[in-house]
């Protein structure tokens, strides 16, 4: 089935996830290996880091899709909605992981596009971006936020992962079936709130606050 149930993700949302997980899995460890390169492999840190921003363009387009698609689709219902701080920390992680994805990217190339010529973005429409001055100030201010927000996202994943291995091994309910194989999983409706994104964005603001 392409769509979602209330109880299982259809093949679109589970192959939008995995195809995410790649592209920011690759893209964490291609950063962070040219971050660490010395100077004097200054062509292979370009390299790295050309690479770094395209797909880092990549991640922000299939965000967008993903974050649209999950928007006209009914979302799987939580397994343990009893298990009320459980909940609220997964879907917590889930607003902040969405924001990150999009936010991260986005940062980086408003840093890129205020930024005179280095590492260029491998394709052919251009190195910059509407509204965004070539400005030291504002490229220096932007790589502290990309900076800030890529290990915000780095964190939720991590604790994404954590929650998915507990699922999968401790409780065994069939929640990481649910987006391995789209099996169904979870029972009765939950009623939605609005405190996990609330938190999200509060963990967001909280980062910035010494920039």
């Amino acid at each position: 089935m392409p769509g979602n149930t209330l109880h299982s993700y259809g093949k679109i949302a589970r192959s939008l996830h995995w195809l995410t997980a790649l592209i920011i899995l690759a893209n964490i460890a291609l950063g962070l290996v040219a971050v660490r390169l010395p100077m004097d492999a200054l062509d292979a840190k370009v390299g790295l880091f050309s690479v770094h921003k395209t797909l880092g363009i990549a991640a922000f387009t299939v965000a967008l899709i993903r974050i649209a698609w999950a928007l006209i689709q009914p979302r799987p219902v939580p397994v343990h909605p009893e298990r009320r701080i459980e909940t609220f920390l997964a879907e917590s992680v889930h607003w902040v992981l969405y924001a990150a994805l999009v936010l991260v990217p986005l940062s980086g190339w408003i840093e890129h596009a205020a930024t005179e010529g280095f590492a260029p973005i491998l394709w052919p429409l251009g190195q910059g971006l509407p509204l965004v001055p070539k400005s030291p100030q504002l490229a220096e201010t932007m790589a502290s936020v990309h900076g800030i927000f890529a290990w915000l996202l780095i964190g939720a994943i991590a604790m994404h992962v954590a929650g998915a291995l507990k699922h999968a091994v401790i409780d065994r309910d069939g929640v990481l079936a649910r987006m391995l194989r789209g099996s169904p999983a979870g029972d009765a409706p939950a009623r939605r709130h609005r405190a996990p994104a609330l938190a999200a964005v509060a963990v967001f603001a909280l980062s910035l606050i010494h920039i």
